[in-house]
């Protein structure tokens, strides 16, 4: 499950940008000044940090109680129980950086259509709602871009020749998914019950998964974001738990 996570996140991304990018330039064409506010979006990049935490419980607690005939009227039962359990932790913590440019992919993703064919190699979704959630990424990519075009912001190709000119952009999601199940069935004699009250058996499984978005300009090498996106990324980080002071 979490390499089909993963691989809904990236496809995620790659929508999100190129829908954006697209959805941009159509609109452009109706523009009296035809200007394009997604044109930053070329040279920014992504970091994505992740913690994908698997948490299993199962517990057992057989019990019984003997109640004899007995020919005379004191009453004598004895009871009995077992119990155990059992907790498994697998987490998985990974940090990667993608380049827009390299998420842009227009052959894939069409404007208004809001499939993701890259979600799975046949075309279809996992059926899982940690991997069809909807990340929100779209959403804000084009807020950015419609802050400019109203006028709110300014563009942040511009700001970007600013030294130390807060232009990030991060975003952060929490998904929770818990799946229980328990069996208690009882068992009747004449002189006593199996398991008369209690679950004989229940299990228990949690998926917490925190995902961590950070947008911002390329440093010059293009293989990361900015010092300035950087320090943005490890506050968020922190913030979310994904790392310690």
């Amino acid at each position: 499950m979490n390499i089909a996570l993963v691989r809904s996140i990236v496809c995620e991304l790659s929508y999100a940008v190129t829908v954006a990018i697209n959805n941009d330039r159509g609109a452009a064409a109706d523009r009296r000044s035809k200007r394009i506010y997604t044109g930053f979006l070329d040279h920014w990049g992504v970091e994505v940090a992740t913690d994908l935490t698997v948490s299993e419980s199962s517990t057992i607690n057989p019990s019984g109680l003997w109640a004899p005939v007995s020919p005379t009227s004191a009453v004598f039962t004895l009871g009995g129980a077992i119990s155990g359990a059992s907790i498994a932790t697998n987490e998985n913590k990974y940090n990667v950086f993608y380049p827009l440019s390299a998420l842009y992919q227009p052959a894939v993703f069409r404007t208004n259509d809001p499939r993701r064919p890259c979600r799975h190699p046949t075309g279809e979704k996992e059926g899982s709602p940690l991997v069809d959630i909807d990340l929100k990424i779209l959403p804000l990519l084009e807020s950015r871009a419609q802050f400019v075009e109203i006028g709110v912001a300014e563009d942040p190709d511009r700001l970007a020749k600013i030294f130390s000119v807060k232009n990030v952009l991060t975003q952060t999601v929490t998904i929770r998914q818990t799946l229980s199940g328990g069996i208690t069935p009882t068992w009747k004699f004449t002189t006593g019950s199996v398991n008369p009250s209690g679950t004989l058996f229940s299990a228990n499984r949690e998926r917490t998964h925190q995902i961590v978005f950070t947008f911002g300009p390329l440093a010059r090498d293009g293989r990361s974001l900015t010092d300035l996106a950087e320090s943005f990324h490890l506050n968020e980080q922190l913030k979310a738990g994904l790392r310690n002071r």
